[in-house]
Protein backbone atom coordinates (compact mmCIF):
# COMPACT_ATOMS: atom_id res chain seq x y z
CA UNK A 1 0.00 0.00 0.00
CA UNK A 2 1.45 3.19 -0.70
CA UNK A 3 1.05 6.36 1.23
CA UNK A 4 1.07 10.07 -0.45
CA UNK A 5 3.35 12.48 1.38
CA UNK A 6 -0.14 14.35 2.89
CA UNK A 7 -0.92 11.52 4.43
CA UNK A 8 2.23 10.99 6.08
CA UNK A 9 2.44 14.23 7.29
CA UNK A 10 -0.97 13.89 9.03
CA UNK A 11 0.51 10.86 11.29
CA UNK A 12 3.38 12.51 12.69
CA UNK A 13 3.22 12.50 16.43
CA UNK A 14 3.86 16.37 16.43
CA UNK A 15 1.04 17.37 13.44
CA UNK A 16 -2.06 15.92 15.95
CA UNK A 17 -2.12 14.19 19.28
CA UNK A 18 -3.56 10.97 18.43
CA UNK A 19 -7.03 10.49 20.43
CA UNK A 20 -6.22 7.86 23.42
CA UNK A 21 -8.38 4.42 23.33
CA UNK A 22 -10.14 4.79 26.73
CA UNK A 23 -12.11 1.77 28.20
CA UNK A 24 -15.94 2.13 28.34
CA UNK A 25 -19.26 -0.42 28.69
CA UNK A 26 -20.64 -1.29 25.44
CA UNK A 27 -23.66 0.40 24.88
CA UNK A 28 -24.30 -2.39 22.65
CA UNK A 29 -23.82 -5.49 23.46
CA UNK A 30 -25.64 -8.71 21.45
CA UNK A 31 -24.65 -12.53 20.79
CA UNK A 32 -26.52 -14.48 18.10
CA UNK A 33 -26.97 -18.44 18.04
CA UNK A 34 -28.39 -21.04 15.96
CA UNK A 35 -31.31 -22.90 17.20
CA UNK A 36 -31.89 -27.00 16.73
CA UNK A 37 -33.72 -26.39 12.98
CA UNK A 38 -30.72 -24.17 11.82
CA UNK A 39 -32.43 -20.77 12.29
CA UNK A 40 -30.46 -18.28 13.82
CA UNK A 41 -31.93 -15.67 16.83
CA UNK A 42 -30.60 -13.07 18.98
CA UNK A 43 -30.22 -14.91 22.07
CA UNK A 44 -28.81 -12.53 24.13
CA UNK A 45 -29.39 -8.52 24.05
CA UNK A 46 -28.08 -5.63 26.32
CA UNK A 47 -28.44 -2.17 24.61
CA UNK A 48 -28.31 1.69 26.18
CA UNK A 49 -28.18 4.93 25.31
CA UNK A 50 -27.93 6.41 21.88
CA UNK A 51 -28.84 2.98 20.66
CA UNK A 52 -31.94 1.58 19.81
CA UNK A 53 -31.87 -2.16 18.66
CA UNK A 54 -34.28 -3.32 16.38
CA UNK A 55 -36.17 -6.47 16.37
CA UNK A 56 -34.79 -9.48 14.83
CA UNK A 57 -35.98 -10.32 11.43
CA UNK A 58 -35.52 -13.02 9.18
CA UNK A 59 -36.55 -11.30 5.79
CA UNK A 60 -33.60 -12.64 3.30
CA UNK A 61 -35.50 -14.60 0.78
CA UNK A 62 -32.12 -16.24 -0.10
CA UNK A 63 -30.94 -16.88 3.33
CA UNK A 64 -34.21 -17.80 5.70
CA UNK A 65 -32.22 -18.93 8.46
CA UNK A 66 -30.21 -15.48 8.81
CA UNK A 67 -31.08 -13.20 11.27
CA UNK A 68 -31.13 -9.75 10.51
CA UNK A 69 -31.19 -6.51 13.31
CA UNK A 70 -30.75 -2.84 12.62
CA UNK A 71 -29.41 -0.97 14.66
CA UNK A 72 -30.91 3.07 15.20
CA UNK A 73 -29.15 6.19 16.74
CA UNK A 74 -31.77 8.05 18.95
CA UNK A 75 -29.42 11.20 19.48
CA UNK A 76 -29.34 12.26 16.21
CA UNK A 77 -25.42 10.92 15.68
CA UNK A 78 -22.14 11.38 17.26
CA UNK A 79 -20.83 14.56 19.29
CA UNK A 80 -17.62 15.69 20.59
CA UNK A 81 -16.24 14.03 23.81
CA UNK A 82 -18.43 10.79 23.25
CA UNK A 83 -16.66 7.74 23.54
CA UNK A 84 -19.44 4.71 22.92
CA UNK A 85 -18.15 0.62 22.71
CA UNK A 86 -20.09 -2.50 20.90
CA UNK A 87 -19.68 -5.85 21.06
CA UNK A 88 -21.54 -8.28 18.90
CA UNK A 89 -20.78 -11.86 18.70
CA UNK A 90 -22.13 -15.09 16.64
CA UNK A 91 -22.29 -18.07 18.03
CA UNK A 92 -20.88 -21.47 16.53
CA UNK A 93 -22.57 -22.21 12.83
CA UNK A 94 -24.95 -18.73 13.71
CA UNK A 95 -25.31 -16.43 10.64
CA UNK A 96 -26.26 -12.52 11.19
CA UNK A 97 -26.83 -9.57 9.51
CA UNK A 98 -26.55 -6.20 11.09
CA UNK A 99 -26.92 -2.53 9.84
CA UNK A 100 -28.13 0.73 10.24
CA UNK A 101 -31.30 2.20 8.58
CA UNK A 102 -29.86 5.63 8.02
CA UNK A 103 -26.05 7.02 7.76
CA UNK A 104 -24.64 8.66 10.96
CA UNK A 105 -23.91 12.01 11.48
CA UNK A 106 -20.28 13.09 12.99
CA UNK A 107 -21.39 16.46 14.20
CA UNK A 108 -19.02 19.84 14.27
CA UNK A 109 -16.83 19.77 16.81
CA UNK A 110 -14.54 22.38 18.98
CA UNK A 111 -11.72 20.70 18.81
CA UNK A 112 -12.58 17.88 20.65
CA UNK A 113 -13.38 14.26 19.41
CA UNK A 114 -15.67 11.10 19.06
CA UNK A 115 -14.35 7.95 19.80
CA UNK A 116 -16.49 4.41 18.97
CA UNK A 117 -15.08 1.08 19.63
CA UNK A 118 -16.30 -1.93 18.04
CA UNK A 119 -15.88 -5.80 18.81
CA UNK A 120 -16.65 -8.38 16.72
CA UNK A 121 -16.34 -12.28 17.89
CA UNK A 122 -17.35 -14.89 15.03
CA UNK A 123 -17.57 -18.24 16.48
CA UNK A 124 -16.56 -21.01 13.94
CA UNK A 125 -18.88 -22.12 11.08
CA UNK A 126 -20.43 -18.47 11.81
CA UNK A 127 -21.25 -15.69 9.22
CA UNK A 128 -21.51 -11.80 10.10
CA UNK A 129 -22.25 -9.05 7.83
CA UNK A 130 -21.65 -5.68 9.68
CA UNK A 131 -22.44 -2.94 7.25
CA UNK A 132 -23.45 0.26 8.63
CA UNK A 133 -24.24 3.28 6.04
CA UNK A 134 -21.75 5.92 5.98
CA UNK A 135 -20.49 8.27 8.13
CA UNK A 136 -21.45 11.66 7.48
CA UNK A 137 -18.35 14.15 8.47
CA UNK A 138 -19.32 17.59 9.44
CA UNK A 139 -16.98 20.38 9.38
CA UNK A 140 -14.52 19.87 12.34
CA UNK A 141 -15.17 17.04 12.89
CA UNK A 142 -12.58 14.64 14.53
CA UNK A 143 -13.91 10.93 14.50
CA UNK A 144 -11.81 7.80 15.77
CA UNK A 145 -13.18 4.58 15.05
CA UNK A 146 -11.38 1.38 16.19
CA UNK A 147 -12.83 -2.15 14.67
CA UNK A 148 -11.36 -5.40 16.46
CA UNK A 149 -12.74 -8.61 14.73
CA UNK A 150 -11.76 -12.08 16.51
CA UNK A 151 -11.94 -14.69 13.57
CA UNK A 152 -12.54 -18.05 14.48
CA UNK A 153 -11.93 -21.34 12.51
CA UNK A 154 -14.21 -21.25 9.53
CA UNK A 155 -15.95 -18.17 10.16
CA UNK A 156 -17.17 -15.27 7.62
CA UNK A 157 -17.13 -11.43 8.20
CA UNK A 158 -18.05 -8.46 6.26
CA UNK A 159 -17.30 -5.11 7.42
CA UNK A 160 -18.55 -2.06 5.96
CA UNK A 161 -16.78 1.22 6.53
CA UNK A 162 -17.30 4.44 4.80
CA UNK A 163 -17.19 8.34 4.90
CA UNK A 164 -18.42 11.04 3.33
CA UNK A 165 -17.54 14.68 4.40
CA UNK A 166 -20.63 17.31 4.20
CA UNK A 167 -20.52 20.98 5.03
CA UNK A 168 -24.83 21.16 5.88
CA UNK A 169 -24.03 25.56 5.12
CA UNK A 170 -23.47 24.52 1.53
CA UNK A 171 -19.53 25.80 1.80
CA UNK A 172 -16.17 23.83 1.94
CA UNK A 173 -15.74 23.27 5.40
CA UNK A 174 -13.95 20.54 6.10
CA UNK A 175 -13.52 17.99 9.01
CA UNK A 176 -10.72 18.21 11.12
CA UNK A 177 -9.43 14.42 10.93
CA UNK A 178 -10.39 10.51 10.65
CA UNK A 179 -8.69 8.12 12.12
CA UNK A 180 -9.79 4.70 11.44
CA UNK A 181 -8.49 0.93 13.02
CA UNK A 182 -9.01 -2.65 11.61
CA UNK A 183 -7.42 -5.18 13.66
CA UNK A 184 -7.71 -9.08 12.99
CA UNK A 185 -7.17 -11.77 15.21
CA UNK A 186 -7.69 -15.56 14.67
CA UNK A 187 -9.88 -17.52 17.85
CA UNK A 188 -6.69 -17.70 19.76
CA UNK A 189 -5.95 -14.23 19.57
CA UNK A 190 -2.84 -14.33 17.06
CA UNK A 191 -2.70 -11.02 15.22
CA UNK A 192 -3.70 -11.46 11.37
CA UNK A 193 -3.89 -8.25 9.92
CA UNK A 194 -3.92 -4.63 11.27
CA UNK A 195 -4.35 -1.65 9.45
CA UNK A 196 -4.69 2.52 10.66
CA UNK A 197 -5.16 5.01 8.06
CA UNK A 198 -5.50 8.55 9.24
CA UNK A 199 -6.90 11.48 7.26
CA UNK A 200 -6.68 15.16 7.21
CA UNK A 201 -9.58 17.31 6.45
CA UNK A 202 -7.93 19.87 4.65
CA UNK A 203 -5.98 17.38 2.86
CA UNK A 204 -8.46 15.36 1.74
CA UNK A 205 -11.45 18.15 0.62
CA UNK A 206 -8.32 19.94 -1.20
CA UNK A 207 -7.21 17.00 -3.02
CA UNK A 208 -3.41 17.88 -1.50
CA UNK A 209 -3.32 14.36 -0.54
CA UNK A 210 -2.68 12.97 -3.87
CA UNK A 211 -4.53 9.81 -3.10
CA UNK A 212 -8.26 10.40 -4.33
CA UNK A 213 -7.94 11.84 -7.07
CA UNK A 214 -10.23 14.34 -6.18
CA UNK A 215 -13.09 11.83 -5.22
CA UNK A 216 -14.24 12.75 -1.90
CA UNK A 217 -16.27 10.18 -0.79
CA UNK A 218 -14.44 6.63 0.33
CA UNK A 219 -15.69 2.73 1.46
CA UNK A 220 -14.28 -0.48 2.32
CA UNK A 221 -15.82 -3.73 2.87
CA UNK A 222 -13.16 -6.23 4.11
CA UNK A 223 -14.41 -10.07 3.39
CA UNK A 224 -12.66 -11.62 6.47
CA UNK A 225 -12.02 -15.57 6.48
CA UNK A 226 -12.74 -18.08 4.12
CA UNK A 227 -10.35 -18.92 1.54
CA UNK A 228 -9.04 -15.96 -0.23
CA UNK A 229 -8.96 -17.33 -3.11
CA UNK A 230 -7.46 -15.33 -6.67
CA UNK A 231 -11.40 -16.38 -8.20
CA UNK A 232 -12.66 -14.20 -6.12
CA UNK A 233 -10.60 -11.22 -5.80
CA UNK A 234 -10.80 -11.51 -9.95
CA UNK A 235 -14.49 -10.66 -9.68
CA UNK A 236 -14.16 -7.52 -7.54
CA UNK A 237 -11.45 -6.65 -9.90
CA UNK A 238 -13.94 -7.30 -12.52
CA UNK A 239 -17.17 -5.45 -11.09
CA UNK A 240 -18.45 -2.74 -13.88
CA UNK A 241 -16.45 0.58 -13.82
CA UNK A 242 -18.97 3.74 -13.39
CA UNK A 243 -18.05 7.11 -14.15
CA UNK A 244 -17.58 9.25 -11.28
CA UNK A 245 -15.89 6.02 -8.84
CA UNK A 246 -12.69 4.09 -8.71
CA UNK A 247 -12.22 0.54 -7.53
CA UNK A 248 -9.97 -2.05 -6.34
CA UNK A 249 -8.71 -4.92 -4.04
CA UNK A 250 -6.26 -6.73 -2.53
CA UNK A 251 -5.81 -9.85 -0.13
CA UNK A 252 -4.69 -9.42 3.11
CA UNK A 253 -2.23 -11.16 4.93
CA UNK A 254 -1.74 -14.80 6.71
CA UNK A 255 -4.76 -15.63 4.15
CA UNK A 256 -6.88 -13.08 6.07
CA UNK A 257 -9.10 -12.39 3.72
CA UNK A 258 -9.68 -9.35 1.07
CA UNK A 259 -10.42 -5.94 1.44
CA UNK A 260 -12.28 -3.92 -1.12
CA UNK A 261 -12.01 -0.23 -1.93
CA UNK A 262 -13.46 2.58 -3.69
CA UNK A 263 -13.65 6.27 -3.95
CA UNK A 264 -16.81 7.64 -5.28
CA UNK A 265 -17.79 11.33 -6.76
CA UNK A 266 -20.94 11.01 -4.73
CA UNK A 267 -23.31 8.67 -2.33
CA UNK A 268 -25.38 7.24 -4.82
CA UNK A 269 -22.21 5.84 -6.95
CA UNK A 270 -20.68 4.37 -3.61
CA UNK A 271 -23.92 2.57 -2.43
CA UNK A 272 -23.90 0.90 -6.05
CA UNK A 273 -20.17 -0.35 -6.08
CA UNK A 274 -20.20 -1.21 -2.36
CA UNK A 275 -23.62 -3.05 -3.12
CA UNK A 276 -21.98 -4.88 -6.09
CA UNK A 277 -18.94 -6.15 -4.04
CA UNK A 278 -21.62 -7.66 -1.54
CA UNK A 279 -23.06 -9.46 -3.97
CA UNK A 280 -20.68 -10.89 -5.56
CA UNK A 281 -18.90 -11.86 -2.13
CA UNK A 282 -21.74 -13.23 -0.72
CA UNK A 283 -22.72 -15.28 -3.79
CA UNK A 284 -19.33 -16.51 -4.10
CA UNK A 285 -19.22 -17.65 -0.32
CA UNK A 286 -22.57 -18.79 0.29
CA UNK A 287 -23.74 -19.78 -3.67
CA UNK A 288 -26.99 -17.29 -3.52
CA UNK A 289 -27.27 -13.45 -4.14
CA UNK A 290 -28.38 -11.37 -1.05
CA UNK A 291 -32.48 -10.83 -1.08
CA UNK A 292 -32.77 -8.28 1.45
CA UNK A 293 -34.12 -4.95 0.42
CA UNK A 294 -31.51 -2.38 -0.41
CA UNK A 295 -30.99 0.93 2.04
Amino acid sequence: MTVEPALVEALRPDAHERVPLVEVPPCVDLAFARDATGRSYLGRQYVGYPVHVGRALHVDGSAPDLCVVYLQSVSGGLFEHERLASRIEVGKGARAHIATPASTIVHAMQGGSTVQRTRLVVQPGALLEYMPAPLILFPGSHMVSDVDVTLAEGALVVVADSFLPHDPAGGQRSFARLESAMTVRDGNGQLLARERMCIDGENWLSGNAGANAGLRIHGSLWLLGGSADAELLQTLRALPELDGALAGASQLPNATGIVFRTLAADAVRLERIMYAAWVAARTHRTGSAPALRRR
